[in-house]
């Protein structure tokens, strides 16, 4: 089973036809939309995704997001103690900022759990390079 693990900045830009990196979002979302494949938000993350569309629409905004992810499968991680000390730890050693150490932490613990190598999702090329320097 394939593990990919989002971070906000990816769903983000799903989510907002005008960002950027929509387009590309996008496809980033299809490829991880295979039967088999798990897909993970840290529930960090998820606060982070969750700030655009609650600012624009409130309530709405959070049923919208709460859909989508459902929709795409997304599941939420809870930022149990084991996965914050974990993220701190990400923090530290990479000095990220602490959402995406919290992108990385999850993945790692995926990693961790399922014994198969977890892709994380995200627009951060410093992200992306954390995460291999860690394996």
């Amino acid at each position: 089973m394939a593990v990919v693990v989002f971070d906000a900045d990816v769903l983000i830009a799903y989510l907002n036809r005008d960002d950027a990196h929509h387009e590309e979002a996008v496809g980033k979302i299809r490829n991880s939309v295979e039967p088999g494949t798990r897909r993970l938000i840290s529930a960090v993350n998820y606060s982070e995704v969750l700030i655009g569309p609650l600012t624009r629409l409130g309530a709405n905004g959070v049923a919208t997001v709460d859909g989508v992810l459902k929709h795409l499968g997304i599941e939420t991680v809870d930022a149990n103690p084991d996965l914050a000390r974990r993220a701190a730890i990400v923090r530290v050693e990479t000095k990220l900022k602490l959402p995406d150490a919290y992108a990385l932490a999850t993945a790692l613990d995926a990693e961790a759990r399922s014994h198969v190598p977890v892709a994380v999702e995200s627009f951060d090329k410093k992200v992306i390079a954390a995460l291999e320097s860690l394996r």
